[in-house]
This record gives C-alpha cells, sequence and structure tokens, in this order.
C-alpha cells in the first residue's frame, strides 16, 4: 500500500510574520517520516524565504494512493564521501609513523568544570600529514612552492570533474586520458586498489601514473589529479615524476581515496578541501563528489 502523512505546520519567518496548515497532506515512499525532513520538504516546495523555526504538529500516517511524486523522488543533488576513515593506529603509508588519537581532555576529566550535567570532551592528535586521504599542494615537493595556505579555496572544492577508468590496470599511461574532455576538469582515477586498503597487499605492486600521463595531464591544464591507490607514482623507485610535474604546475593531488565506483563518468563537482596551515604541503581532507540524483 502507498502511505501518506497527515500533519498541521507552523512557520515563522524570520522578518516577521507566519504562516499555518491544518490537515495538510503528504506522500511519502515508505511508512514514517522524520519532523525534520517533513519540514523541509513543506520549506522547499513552497518555494519559501527567510524561514525561521518549523513547528510539525498532529501527525499521522494513513495508507492511501499517492497523488503526486513522493519527495525521495524528486530531482536534486546528492554526495558521495570519497574518504577513508582515519582512527588511532591507521598505516596510511609504510615508514610513515601511524596518526595517536587520545583525550587532551576526556569526558570524565570535564566533570566539575561546568554546570553539573555538562561535559566536554577535547581530542588530542599527533599525526604526519600524510595520512588517510590527503591532498598534495607544490610545497610537498617544492621549497617555494604554494603551501595550503596559499591555495585558493576555487582550487579545492566544487571542481568539474571526470572519472577514469583505469581499473585491473598497474601502468596508467596517457592513453587513457586521451580523446576526453579534461582541460580545466579535476581528473579522478578510479583503479580499484581501494579494496586493499589497510592491508598488507595495499602498498606492493599498486596502480600508478606514468611520467608521459603526467606530462598530457599538464598539457591539458587539469586542475587536479586524483587517485585511489597507495601513490600517484610508481613507489619501486625512488623517482617521482607524476608528482614533480603536476605539482610544478601547481596541479593539486589527492591520493588514497575511495567509493569511486559510485561516481558516474562525467557531470559531477569534486571536493577536497584541507584546513589553512602555513608551511603544509599535504593535509587529509574530506573528499567527496556532488552528483545529481
Amino acid at each position: 500500500m502507498d502511505y501518506r502523512v497527515v500533519f498541521d505546520f507552523e512557520i515563522e519567518f524570520t522578518n516577521g510574520g507566519g504562516i499555518q496548515g491544518q490537515d495538510f497532506r503528504l506522500d511519502i515512499a515508505g511508512r514514517e517520516i522524520s519532523d525534520a525532513f517533513l519540514a523541509d520538504y513543506i520549506v522547499s516546495d513552497l518555494r519559501l524565504l527567510m524561514v525561521g523555526k518549523v513547528k510539525i504538529l498532529n501527525k499521522k500516517y494513513i495508507q492511501e494512493a499517492h497523488k503526486r511524486v513522493a519527495a525521495e523522488e524528486l530531482p536534486g543533488e546528492s554526495l558521495i564521501d570519497l574518504s577513508h576513515i582515519i582512527f588511532d593506529g591507521l598505516i596510511t603509508y609504510k615508514g610513515l609513523p601511524a596518526p595517536v588519537i587520545c583525550d587532551f581532555l576526556s569526558r570524565e576529566n570535564s566533570v566539575g568544570k561546568y554546570d553539573e550535567g555538562t561535559t566536554f570532551q577535547i581530542g588530542k592528535i599527533e599525526m604526519v600529514s600524510n595520512t588517510g586521504t590527503y591532498i598534495d599542494c607544490p610545497f610537498h615537493r617544492y621549497e617555494d612552492g604554494k603551501d595550503l595556505s596559499e591555495i585558493a579555496l576555487e582550487a579545492f572544492a566544487d571542481l568539474h570533474a571526470i572519472t577514469i577508468d583505469a581499473t585491473n590496470a598497474i601502468e596508467i599511461g596517457k592513453s587513457y586520458f586521451e580523446n576526453k574532455e579534461i582541460r580545466g576538469k579535476a581528473i579522478i582515477v578510479h583503479t580499484g586498489w581501494a579494496k586493499h586498503w589497510n592491508t598488507e597487499a595495499y602498498f606492493e605492486n599498486h596502480p600508478f601514473l606514468t611520467h608521459d600521463a603526467a606530462e598530457y595531464l599538464r598539457d591539458c591544464q587539469v586542475k587536479l589529479v586524483g587517485i585511489d591507490s597507495h601513490n600517484i607514482d610508481d613507489t619501486n623507485g625512488k623517482s617521482r615524476p607524476v608528482h614533480t610535474i603536476l605539482l610544478g604546475s601547481e596541479i593539486l593531488i589527492v591520493e588514497h581515496l575511495c567509493n569511486l565506483d559510485q561516481l558516474p563518468e562525467t557531470d559531477y563537482l569534486f571536493s577536497a578541501v584541507p584546513p589553512k596551515f602555513k608551511g603544509v604541503g599535504t593535509f587529509p581532507v574530506r573528499a567527496f563528489a556532488k552528483v545529481k540524483s
């Protein structure tokens, strides 16, 4: 059976006044819906502006045929998380120390510092900046390159992106990028290697971009290159041509991505925003994609 929710509502406007509705009926996809989702839907559906407090009252559910498209089916955007979880003891790169995550102030130790029943936790993190899913800026490779604080926010956020399917490949050459619309975009290379994350297999014989691929991407003036592998360069030797070429042209790099199999080929936005540190060239990010749903 289809379900509908029946409810009253009261909406206050931040610039004064308000509106009310009684016995309002709305199609829903399941058997129930939260007050918060319901409030957001009403505001969006009625195209209201300057909305303050919204109250949902006398909510109940009935079995009744749908009259219109359910809220969950309306066109919109959704976010896909492309970052690994960072936890105490995580090894991102062999030879680099794992993060130490602990309490600086525990909830137990905060008892008595505030009003009765009020406690806080303040965390303490000790880690190298190459931890988890992280971004590389030119300063990581070049002494005179821009650090995190010197890169414009527009270089990190809402970049038009394209996904490159390099699954089952180890050496990813320029042929993977030819005949594609890549100029000015974030290039997200899907290798499938993230399935080995937090295992010994992750560190050895991983996929990487070749020297000629890096030169091709540089010449096409891409904005950023991301990969779901252990390193964008071949780590079997000491040479790092991809870092050298891309960062030398101020093309940012994001390594250790995940969930790239959930991305469309094109027509989405990519973001990977780090804190604004001075004198640091790499740092963990919460990378995500904004896709049309």
